[in-house]
């Protein structure tokens, strides 16, 4: 009986844990897995923010054809000024706030004041 315990003791005395080298490994594979998942987030922010922008985008562009086909077609004084076309399809309730970020620019398509108008919308990265 004496010699068993011996023998598991000595066992036991030997076994120090893991080597520097295995300790490596895991920090490696540690290091690859976090760079990978880092990746991943940080695409997912920049496509959840184009993505909102595009949003924004369409949102102003509706907002802007009701108001065209409400007035019939023809933007008023206030919303051929890009400064105030935001304030303006919000104070007349096109829009539930004012947007940041966000650049309209409405001018006359062929310069015929015909109503033809050309609108573009476009948000700040």
């Amino acid at each position: 009986m004496e010699t068993v315990m011996k023998k598991r003791f000595k066992l036991t005395k030997n076994q120090k844990g893991m080597t520097l080298i295995e300790l490596m490994a895991v920090v490696v594979i540690l290091g690859i897995l976090a760079a990978v998942a880092g990746a991943a987030v940080t695409r997912g922010f920049t496509q959840s923010r184009v993505s909102a922008n595009e949003s924004t985008e369409r949102i102003v562009q509706d907002a802007l054809q009701r108001h065209f086909m409400e007035t019939g077609g023809n933007p008023t004084a206030a919303l051929t000024d890009g400064a105030a076309v935001l304030q303006e399809l919000f104070t007349e309730g096109y829009l539930s706030n004012v947007p940041t970020g966000v650049t309209v620019t409405i001018t006359d398509g062929d310069n015929a004041n015909d109503g033809v108008y050309t609108v573009t919308v476009a948000t700040t990265p």
